[in-house]
């Protein structure tokens, strides 16, 4: 760019110096053709004083020895005039026949002199005294003739000369214009464009940099050369190293929210796991402790009741009686397979051939006959390693709560499909209902044991399903919207050996 500026810098004053050097010629020039030209009219006024003085002297000459002769000191003063004219024409001319015309009129100029010394002169008779005027006269007519043809021939000359040097000036007056005017619009073009050459790279550079500050860096600076396309490649590295480094920043980012996640996912599990177990325990224990009791409670409701067929206030309290040690057995139930912590028996399962199974038992229920059951499982499951009671409780926990979420029909889907999750080969079961959604603040705690939002729930069965699927090391989510419907989705590992 320095080296572009100084060239530029270079050309523009050639240009000024070319000009003024052209002007000063020009100037030079018509200078010399004025000077040339008046020098001309000087000697053409010259030769036509020396034709006046020739036509004095012969007036002179005709007007002699008459009241009207003037006196010889003017006749000799005009023959004087006369021969200095001569005299002068031959500072001017330097050419061979211009020398020679002049000494031919210097030459007839004496002998006109001559012929006036004789009539100024002799005294003798008249005739002789009128020969010898006659004389002079012819001498001064041819003269005059000679004068006047030069005169002539001189003038048409000075007339091509004084057009074509007024021409000359008019031309070089509008070259002049023309240099005054396109000097300048070329210096101030000229001066644009390297302007525009400089101040258009430092817009797109500047453009850039707007853009790269915006966060578009994807964007990269194109078409610079010299240092400004030094700079742009320098920029466009920049910016791709920017880049780089916030995409890395960023991946971090997602990977340290990942590991967050599931560190935080893992603690959860380990805390409701410890929380189960505890519960698992303590239940175990209640549950023994309960059920004798419970059931000594009921056979004597049911037996009492048979005495009090005619007391129907009696009875009435008796089937309360009954009905509550029903629900606290179930309770203590529940609670005792909930405390199970010895795995079950495995074997190698094809889950559509467990939910196809489900399914017919769904289609007794009453509940059921108002949903549309749409079905959506992978021929090509891969078969998994489990408890198939404990898969079936799974699922039927699940689908129960789904038909329960929709009082007035709606529509059920189970579809199966092959999936990796976290480079583990397994299946993903995922039963969705549209029903009336779980609220965002308790799908975090559906799976805590004694949770319900049922009037007669025992907040176990999804606490079980849960402890179920963590046996066989699955993984079981929810994904719900309060008025569109929950998703549950179970993810169980296929197993060594079971997928290739």
């Amino acid at each position: 760019m320095k080296r572009k500026i100084i060239i530029g810098l270079c050309i523009i004053s050639f240009a000024f110096l070319v000009s003024g050097a052209y002007i000063v010629y020009a100037i030079e020039t018509s200078t010399k053709r004025l000077d040339d030209l008046i020098q001309l009219h000087q000697v053409e006024i010259l030769r036509e004083h020396f034709l006046i003085q020739i036509k004095n002297v012969q007036t002179d000459l005709i007007l002699k020895d008459t009241a009207f002769s003037p006196h010889f000191d003017t006749v000799v003063k005009n023959v004087m005039n006369m021969g200095m004219f001569v005299d002068t024409c031959y500072d001017c001319h330097h050419n061979t026949e211009i020398i020679s015309k002049l000494d031919s009129l210097k030459a007839k100029t004496g002998e006109y002199a001559k012929a006036l010394s004789r009539v100024s002169t002799i005294r003798a008779n008249s005739p002789r005294m009128t020969a010898e005027r006659d004389r002079a006269f012819r001498v001064g007519e041819e003269l005059t003739e000679q004068v006047g043809g030069m005169i002539a021939f001189t003038s048409s000359n000075l007339a091509v000369k004084t057009e074509s040097a007024l021409t000359g000036i008019q031309n070089t007056r509008y070259a002049l214009y023309a240099l005054m005017g396109f000097v300048p619009l070329f210096s101030l073009g000229f001066a644009l464009v390297y302007i525009r050459g400089i101040t258009g790279p430092m817009e797109s550079l500047l453009d850039s940099t707007r853009r790269l500050k915006g966060g578009d860096l994807n964007h990269r600076i194109e078409g610079l050369r010299d240092e400004f396309g030094e700079l742009a490649l320098s920029v466009n590295e920049m910016a791709g190293s920017l880049k780089e480094k916030i995409e890395e920043m960023e991946r971090a980012r997602r990977d340290l929210a990942t590991a967050n996640q599931e560190l935080k996912t893992a603690q959860e599990q380990m805390v409701r796991a410890e929380t189960m177990a505890a519960i698992g325990t303590l239940s175990s224990g209640i549950s023994h402790e309960l059920t004798t009791p419970l059931s000594v409670i009921l056979n004597m409701a049911q037996l009492t009741k048979q005495d009090a067929l005619e007391n129907p206030a009696l009875l009435k309290d008796l089937e309360v009686i009954e009905y509550e040690a029903n629900q606290a057995i179930k309770i203590t139930r529940s609670l005792l397979g909930f405390a199970r912590s010895t795995r079950s028996k495995t074997e190698i399962v094809n889950v559509n051939e467990v939910l196809d199974d489900l399914f017919k038992i769904l289609q007794f229920q009453p509940k059921a006959k108002s949903i549309r059951l749409v079905k959506d499982l992978d021929e090509n499951l891969a078969p998994v390693r489990a408890g198939v009671g404990q898969l079936r409780q799974v699922f039927l926990n699940i689908i129960l709560n789904a038909l329960q979420a929709m009082p007035g029909g709606g529509e059920l889907t189970v579809s199966t499909r092959n999936r990796l999750d976290n480079h583990i080969r397994g299946i993903e079961i995922a039963i969705t209902d549209t029903g009336v959604g779980i609220p965002k603040e308790q799908q975090k705690k559906i799976f805590q044991t004694f949770f319900t939002t049922k009037e007669e729930g025992t907040g176990l069965g999804l606490a079980i399903s849960y402890g179920i699927i963590q046996e066989h090391n699955g993984k079981i989510e929810v994904e719900s919207e309060v008025g569109k419907g929950t998703t549950f989705h179970i993810f169980l590992p296929a197993g060594p050996g079971l997928v290739p």
